[in-house]
């Protein structure tokens, strides 16, 4: 007899209570935190129901600041047996009244305080007097052992109860299990371990159980029934076994069998389809007569050292019309009726070679155009170089790129771009000689490789220049696609070769060099690579580097530059971006914005700016500041305002400072106001409820005018410093500033005049109107502490300073 905890009974009643008992906790479990969160929705609900219910009385008494009916809300709120402290501040946060009550004892306190540790324990409510006047708030704690008793005391007779029904079920359960399974199979084990007493062979098997007719004799009887069907098994599977095998391990459609002589012994249909023969043609044949190179001699050879091991190659195989085609064969040599024979399965490959060449010329050539591709170049331009170099020849490479090829793309569709760069492929190959090569690199780019121009320099460059020459003219004709008349362009950049020990790489990249240099010059022109052109990428290169890191090494400071009034009081700063980098020194910000704004750094400089800005109107707020002064302008980029959460970055960056938001003046170019119009005053109006000032930088050379600026909250217009510049000299400037006050008269903004460098061009400016002004002829742009100063000894301008 088997121990109890061996017994199939026991261990299914087991792991069957076991899994009751987890399947009974888990429900429960979910269950209670199910329950929690409705119980703590509803403590919260409950508790912020009451304070509300009081929140009219106690915003008259912190208000009113009235200590008596503080006293009295906070004993009404202490009649609910949820809160045992209270306390009501004023806006200051000055304690009007307080209330305190014991805590009772409780059978649960110490078990809520430790389980639902993670329950608020206190709760406030913020007095208003309006939507945004704020004149205290109430702060009540919970009695946790009061809120969750109920809760506690509702989910232990749950989880007892659970336990409880989840033993009974175990019980009954092995009960079951062990009248239904374990006392039957016991009896039957008993029957099945006479057969280890016996000593009989397989042929001579048999059960005691053999004459019963229920489920036990039926198993006795198919037992002995195997066992005598064994012998006969493995007499048929050896026959066979070989044979059987051989075909198990193939999975190919066509099969022939063989003797070692290559005749044909047998075949299936599959094989006399692909063949084109019938069946009883073809077991009259010879393999060698379908593949050649398959002789007996190769046969006996492959049998002697194959050793049954399958073998897969590939072939051609002949049909009954005489036609070649490709083949997969699989063959192996089998041991059939104690005879070695061929046994070979085998495939039509004929698609898949094809679409292996097809991977090979996609692999080297574009699908689009059917000209080499990068790839195909990158192999090959080494080796051309290096016999320009040996031989003492000079050729080139032309790195061509279509202007304006986007445009087409987008305005009339890929397929016409597909179709463009068809043409344009065929016009570039027809300027071509025999030995040239022309590859598309993608896109709208293709390299022509001239591997032999001269054997002198100045003949190179002639030859060079002609071809440049007409592929320009080629590819500046007009195309005509789909009814269409399109025309485009060609920046060509061109670099020789061999060039001191420059490589194919190296070539490429000079020539892409120098077509980006024709394409800045004014597109549909050539150029020739030169050092400088190299040496101003790599420069561009490591700013760029640099660039990224700028904020997160501290690099980026700001300089203030003064505003003042006619009299000269300060009435505001401009805030100016620096950088300072070890390597690079002190970068111009004409050198640093436009490359900041390529590649996106933009957003983050910009944001540094307003939050350092805003920073220190905060200290200068708090140190106090005079009447006159207005605030601090800060340049705002095109791409950084573009940002759809714009206005929310400028609204929390305030919010984060605390700073007045009428002290902040964002500075605008006149070019942003003409992009999106409706955005950009959306933009503007939702900023300027908020407080804050819009300006309009270099006024007067972009677009603006009274049907674009009416649209727009703008405080002030700043002239630009060219015409400033321009006053003593030129009656024009005069005229233009003088019709700049008066538009900004009618538009009732004012006007601040920039760059004033001389004594002359304040006066001017004065004596026409304009009494704002920023210029070295009043400060420099001083740092933050030279600018504190300014603020804090009332300084009178113009002075001269160190510019940084």
């Amino acid at each position: 007899m088997l121990p109890l905890r061996k017994r199939l009974s026991y261990k299914q009643a087991k792991w069957a209570l076991m899994l009751i008992l987890l399947l009974s906790l888990s429900m429960s479990a979910l269950q209670i935190f199910v329950d929690w969160q409705d119980e703590k929705a509803a403590i919260q609900s409950h508790v912020m129901s009451t304070l509300y219910i009081a929140e009219n009385a106690a915003t008259e008494a912190a208000y009113s600041l009235d200590e008596d009916l503080a006293k009295k809300v906070l004993v009404g709120l202490m009649r609910s047996n949820s809160f045992y402290k209270a306390r009501l501040e004023d806006d200051l946060g000055y304690e009007l009244a307080s209330t305190y009550r014991p805590l009772e004892p409780m059978f649960f306190r110490g078990l809520s305080e430790k389980v639902f540790s993670g329950l608020p324990q206190d709760f406030q409510l913020t007095l208003r007097r309006g939507p945004h006047f704020i004149v205290g708030r109430v702060i009540v704690t919970i009695d946790s052992g009061a809120v969750t008793n109920g809760f506690l005391r509702r989910n232990v007779r749950l989880l007892a109860t659970s336990m409880v029904s989840a033993l009974l079920l175990g019980v009954a359960m092995f009960m079951l299990f062990y009248v239904q399974i374990s006392h039957p199979l016991s009896r039957m084990i008993e029957q099945l371990g006479k057969l280890d007493q016996e000593d009989n062979g397989p042929a001579q098997l048999s059960f005691a159980q053999n004459a019963r007719e229920d489920e036990l004799g039926i198993l006795a009887r198919t037992i002995t029934a195997l066992w005598h069907k064994r012998k006969k098994v493995e007499t048929e599977l050896a026959k066979s076994e070989a044979y059987f095998k051989a075909v198990l391990h193939q999975s190919s459609e066509c099969m022939l069998l063989t003797n070692l002589k290559g005749k044909i012994l047998d075949c299936n249909d599959e094989a006399c389809r692909l063949l084109a023969y019938d069946k009883h043609t073809l077991l009259t044949l010879n393999i060698q007569q379908i593949d050649f190179d398959h002789t007996p001699e190769r046969l006996k050879e492959w049998a002697e050292w194959s050793q049954g091991e399958a073998q897969v190659y590939e072939t051609n195989y002949r049909r009954s019309n005489g036609v070649d085609f490709p083949v997969e064969v699989c063959g192996n040599i089998i041991i059939l009726d104690h005879e070695a024979r061929f046994l070979a399965s085998f495939r039509d490959i004929t698609q898949r070679k094809l679409d292996q060449e097809q991977v090979q010329f996609l692999a080297y050539y574009d699908a689009l155009t059917n000209l080499p591709n990068r790839r195909f170049l990158n192999q090959n331009i080494d080796s051309v170089i290096s016999t320009a170099q040996n031989d003492g020849h000079i050729g080139a490479v032309l790195f061509i790129d279509l202007d304006r090829f986007k445009n087409v793309n987008d305005s009339m569709g890929h397929h016409i771009g597909d179709a463009l760069l068809i043409e344009a492929s065929k016009r570039i190959l027809s300027c071509l000689s025999d030995a040239d090569i022309a590859a598309r690199m993608g896109g709208d780019e293709f390299v022509l490789l001239v591997p032999v121009l001269a054997d002198d320099l100045e003949r190179a460059q002639n030859r060079v220049t002609v071809l440049a020459e007409t592929l320009l003219l080629q590819l500046s004709q007009s195309f005509r696609l789909e009814q269409t008349d399109l025309f485009i362009s060609a920046s060509i950049g061109i670099s020789l070769f061999p060039q001191d020990d420059a490589n194919g790489v190296q070539i490429l990249r000079y020539a892409d060099t120098a077509m980006y240099e024709a394409k800045e010059s004014g597109r549909n022109a050539f150029r020739f690579y030169q050092q400088g052109m190299q040496q101003q990428v790599t420069e561009r290169a490591l700013l760029e580097k640099a660039l990224h890191s700028a904020i997160s090494n501290d690099e980026l400071y700001l300089a203030y530059q003064p505003q003042v009034n006619e009299n000269g009081e300060l009435i505001g700063f401009e805030a100016l971006l620096r950088w300072f980098n070890k390597e690079l020194g002190l970068v111009p910000p004409n050198r640093f914005i436009p490359v900041a704004e390529e590649t996106g750094l933009i957003y983050d400089m910009g944001n540094w700016v307003l939050e350092t800005v805003c920073q220190q109107l905060k200290v200068w707020q708090t140190m106090g500041l005079p009447a006159e002064f207005k605030g601090v302008a800060v340049n705002i980029s095109p791409h950084q305002f573009a940002k759809e959460n714009f206005v929310e970055t400028v609204q929390c960056v305030i919010e984060a400072a605390q700073i007045d938001s009428d002290l902040l003046d964002l500075e605008i170019t006149e070019g942003m106001l003409v992009e999106n119009i409706s955005s950009v005053a959306e933009k503007m109006w939702r900023l300027k409820e908020q407080g804050i000032r819009f300006s309009i930088d270099d006024f007067g050379t972009g677009y603006s005018s009274l049907r674009y600026l009416q649209h727009f909250p703008i405080n002030q217009l700043k002239v630009d410093q060219s015409f400033v510049r321009d006053l003593s000299c030129d009656p024009k400037s005069h005229v233009i500033i003088n019709t700049i006050l008066s538009m900004a008269a009618h538009m009732n903004v004012t006007v601040l005049a920039e760059g004033v460098e001389r004594l002359i061009e304040k006066e001017i400016l004065s004596s026409i109107g304009c009494t704002t002004y920023q210029g070295y002829y009043f400060s420099m742009p001083v740092r933050e502490d030279l600018a504190t100063e300014y603020l804090r000894s009332a300084t009178i301008f113009p002075l001269q300073t160190e510019s940084v």
